[in-house]
């Protein structure tokens, strides 16, 4: 990738498109109450990020604001207080500013860093409500503006451009989309262009004719990044990205990597893939490399193999889960050295296996050292072996004090200004993306392993400002076109896809939806409204999306299925479960021990909390959700059935994230077991039927449908009529067709 992001200066990235009363801010708090989005502007780090770098001074960054709409009153503010019951702390050594625009219109800021001054332009579009201050929509329920259940999903689109060299120009399509269930129309679809402020390529030189642009060859003497935002009326959408080049090229850098349309993703609990606690090391996992690759895996994500504070004790919360990381340069003791971890690492790019690092970056751990720095006094050892002693003075002259959240007030166990916590776990200190300091020793972080793997998984990805990501990102991509970055927001955000993320969760819409189906609660067409939920929520036509069944902080579907559910075969609820997200658009996933029937035959994790009262773990409800695998006994069956899962989607041409999803007609009396839908990939279409119930269950297809089940090569034929052929389907069958037709066409 052509590097023309500018990250050799403190530029503060690319321009932002907002809507009036929208907040640009990063405040102290990762829980449910206080939302899930954070955000700041921040200067960027220049040149090779150090792992511990000197702390900035207050006078090394300083934001101003030059033009504002008229009738703005709006200002720059750092540590704003959104929220009532905390105020955060601020120590005086921020270099970054938080933003509320209150007036339609331009605004434009100005940085001066140590390398000289920069500009950032923020667009502001007006709230859905107003149109020169009259009120547009009038929707009972609606408070302050109109809700997002009434107005729908925002538009999206795909910047595509071409170099008219007759014209000498650059012809950028920006092809917008409403939402399907907008309240807008087509001609209400507006499309802003902005280029990167840094970039010699003015404003002015971009010319907009409805929503296309053109842009004159000679007004791009540098590789320069072009960003554009679709507006409704309502809402703004995710912003896109194009390069384009003095010598007429074009490049996309908000697209995610091509392997991976192609890709099975598998997750594994390091220190619980042996079949024993203490087992599982790097030499063990690499000794299972040949298993994943016969598996049919394309990528392995790895959960935190870092230092950290549970691996370390006998018998963890929730197991040895890794995510309090005290060390973001080097690998757990338990489980080997780096020179193990490479070792692994090798034999997984032998294998055409990509490796996948699991990036904690939201909090770190009780136990890091530059946490511990900043403690100058500490109370008594508590009696619980799972609390940790009160704070009861701080050292404020640590050079490390400002890099964690803190709030100005005493809380429970520490003294003011008390950390803050994700989800308030003590064990896990928030970290302070306001400190230019701490941001660079995370970007060190970034830099560091992205030498070693192909990818990260990035934890609680909400939990960190947008302007980290976008950073992090054009490190990695700058080394390596192909990097690929996994987000965890839950529930998704489509403003994760702006440049940030190649991949997200679907937490909250697919898995949910599945384990509702495994259970028999919900019937399986549900499924196809989660993968409309999509679009619907604005994600792209290029966006790539994780259809997860299971993953380490979710219950087992098996389990789920026969704990709580009254479908009388689990492990078949289960199958018919990743049967869909396999044959369903989007990317396909296995946690481990799935594929051999892990919830039944694996050995489970106890609670640490099983004999008391006032304590619980998320194991007290899933005892096999970080279950030791059992590499011994297993359903031989079921793991066949997966096995062929994962070879027939890499020999399928419509299955994976592009092939368009189509409601197929058919006629059936299983509705609450079968799940019909079709997969149109231009030439080649097929007709899917799963089916969830413990014995076969028969639909009735068009007869233009072939019989043949291309899944088993069996003819599932048993009976036709003049209309329809009637098939009968145990599990999964494929069935090939030259046209496809949408229910109640």
């Amino acid at each position: 990738m052509t590097d023309h992001s500018h990250t050799d200066t403190h530029h503060p990235g690319p321009p932002r498109f907002v809507q009036v009363g929208e907040r640009i801010v990063d405040p102290i708090y990762v829980d449910m109450a206080h939302g899930y989005d954070r955000d700041n502007l921040a200067p960027t780090v220049a040149g090779t990020p150090e792992r511990d770098p000197d702390p900035s001074d207050r006078s090394d960054f300083t934001w101003r604001l030059l033009e504002t709409p008229d009738g703005s009153d709006a200002g720059l503010e750092y540590a704003p207080t959104p929220y009532d019951d905390r105020t955060q702390y601020d120590e005086g050594l921020h270099n970054t500013v938080e933003f509320q625009p209150d007036t339609p219109g331009v605004y434009r800021l100005e940085l001066d860093a140590p390398d000289g001054t920069h500009e950032l332009t923020i667009e502001a579009f007006p709230t859905p409500d107003l149109d020169d201050e009259i009120e547009v929509f009038d929707i009972e329920g609606a408070v302050g503006g109109v809700e997002e259940a009434d107005i729908g999903g925002p538009p999206h689109l795909e910047l595509v451009g071409e170099f008219d060299a007759e014209a000498g120009a650059f012809v950028v399509e920006s092809n917008p989309q409403l939402a399907a269930d907008a309240f807008t129309v087509e001609d209400d679809l507006a499309v802003s262009f902005r280029p990167h402020d840094a970039a010699a390529l003015s404003a002015e030189d971009v010319t907009v004719e409805g929503t296309t642009a053109r842009i004159p060859v000679e007004a791009v003497d540098e590789p320069t990044s072009l960003f554009a935002a679709p507006f409704d009326g309502v809402r703004v959408g995710a912003t896109d990205e194009i390069v384009l080049e003095p010598d007429g090229g074009i490049e996309y850098p908000n697209r995610p990597p091509e392997w991976l349309d192609d890709a099975v993703m598998y997750e594994i609990f390091p220190r619980s893939f042996a079949g024993e606690s203490g087992e599982a090391d790097f030499a063990f996992l690499t000794e299972k490399v040949d298993y994943l690759a016969d598996l049919g895996v394309d990528v392995v994500w790895l959960t935190p193999i870092v230092p950290a504070w549970s691996p370390e004790i006998d018998t963890p919360p929730g197991g040895p889960h890794g995510y309090s990381t005290a060390d973001y340069f080097d690998v757990a003791d338990d489980l080997g050295t780096l020179a193990d971890f490479e070792a692994f690492v090798d034999a997984c790019h032998e294998a055409d296996i990509r490796v996948c690092f699991d990036l904690v970056v939201n909090h770190c751990g009780w136990t890091n050292d530059h946490w511990q720095d900043t403690i100058a006094e500490l109370g008594d050892q508590p009696e619980d072996p799972y609390a940790f002693p009160d704070v009861e003075a701080w050292d404020t002259d640590s050079p490390y004090f400002d890099w964690f959240d803190r709030q100005t007030t005493p809380s429970e166990e520490d003294a003011a200004p008390a950390q803050t916590s994700f989800f308030n776990v003590r064990l896990q200190p928030n970290l302070n993306y306001g400190n230019v300091a701490l941001r660079e020793h995370i970007l060190a972080a970034v830099d560091f392993w992205s030498e070693y793997v192909d990818a990260f998984r990035c934890d609680i990805a909400w939990g960190v400002p947008h302007s980290f990501w976008k950073e992090a990102r054009r490190l990695t991509r700058q080394k390596d076109a192909e990097f690929m970055w996994l987000d965890e927001s839950i529930p998704y955000l489509t403003s994760m896809d702006e440049s940030e993320f190649d991949l997200h969760f679907d937490t909250t819409e697919f898995m949910f939806t599945a384990h509702a189906v495994a259970r028999g609660e919900r019937p399986p067409s549900d499924l196809l409204d989660a993968i409309d939920a999509r679009t619907e929520h604005g994600f792209p036509t290029y966006s790539r999306i994780l259809n997860t069944t299971e993953n380490h902080d979710e219950p087992r579907i098996y389990w789920e299925a026969k704990a709580e559910g009254h479908r009388e075969d689990p492990a078949q609820a289960e199958r018919a479960a990743l049967a869909a997200a396999f044959t369903l658009p989007g990317v396909p996933f296995l946690y481990y021990g799935q594929e051999r029937l892990i919830a039944e035959y694996g050995t489970r994790r106890e609670s640490s909390f099983a004999d008391r009262d006032d304590r619980f773990d998320d194991i007290e409800k899933d005892p096999y959700k970080r279950a030791f695998m059992n590499w011994e006994e297993y359903d031989e069956a079921h793991f066949a059935f997966v096995d062929a899962l994962i070879d027939c989607y890499h020999d399928s041409p419509v299955f994976g994230p592009t092939a368009d999803l189509v409601r197929e007609a058919h006629r059936t009396d299983a509705t609450d077991d079968v799940l019909v839908f079709g997969r149109d990939a231009g030439d080649e279409k097929r007709v899917v039927v799963v089916n969830f119930a413990p014995e076969p269950r028969r639909v009735q297809l068009r007869p233009t449908v072939e019989t043949r089940d291309l899944f088993s090569g069996e003819d599932l034929a048993v009976g036709s009529s003049a209309d329809a052929v009637t098939v009968e389907v145990e599990t999964l069958a494929i069935f090939e067709t030259d046209s496809l037709f949408g229910q109640g066409n």
